[in-house]
């Protein structure tokens, strides 16, 4: 599991063992497969992430980063929020790509 955390340090998402992803309301927003790609709740792909922390909208433009402590910078290098736990790397897509 993930939580996923804004600027401010909220907790603004969830992602699941399985790749879920379920804003705090419960409702699932979309998921993040093990191909590490991301996917929007009807489907639709979001974006990908890579192994280096390099995060790509569906048209793959770069979208944003991932820090190995879990900061999320977006495209402008602002710091949006963080993704903890187990699923850092896929956590932190999730934030740019559908919590954002």
């Amino acid at each position: 599991m993930s939580n996923i955390l804004n600027s401010e340090g909220y907790a603004v998402a969830i992602m699941g063992e399985d790749g879920r992803v379920k804003n705090m309301g419960g409702t699932v927003i979309g998921r993040v497969s093990a191909a590490a790609e991301v996917f929007t709740a009807t489907g639709d792909k979001a974006g990908r992430y890579d192994s280096t922390g390099q995060v790509y909208d569906e048209f793959g433009k770069h979208a944003g980063t991932i820090h190995s402590d879990g900061k999320v910078y977006d495209i402008k290098n602002r710091y949006i929020g963080k993704a903890d736990g187990a699923h850092i790397e896929s956590g932190g897509a999730a934030l740019l790509l559908l919590v954002r």
